[in-house]
């Protein structure tokens, strides 16, 4: 168990799904810990996981950024229609 998180999180791997859902049991162990600063440096970890997924799959041809951009759009289009 690390000395940041209280409960046992599985160790993930960089650019694989796993590291994503070792990065997101982090954020949910933050925020049950009421640790905002914590939580936001977890949820930065995700992306950052995220994005290297996308590295990985894609071969290099898209990454965080093209993932944020997207994230935008589909934020834009909910929020116009309401979903």
């Amino acid at each position: 168990m690390s000395d940041w998180h209280k409960k046992e999180i599985t160790k993930g791997v960089l650019g694989d799904l796993s590291k994503i859902r070792e990065e997101l049991e982090e954020a949910e162990d933050s925020l049950e810990q009421d640790q905002l600063m914590m939580l936001l440096f977890e949820l930065s970890d995700i992306c950052g996981a995220a994005g290297l997924v996308a590295q990985k799959i894609t071969n290099g041809s898209f990454g965080l950024d093209e993932l944020v951009k997207f994230s935008k759009l589909r934020s834009k289009v909910a929020i116009k229609t309401n979903v």
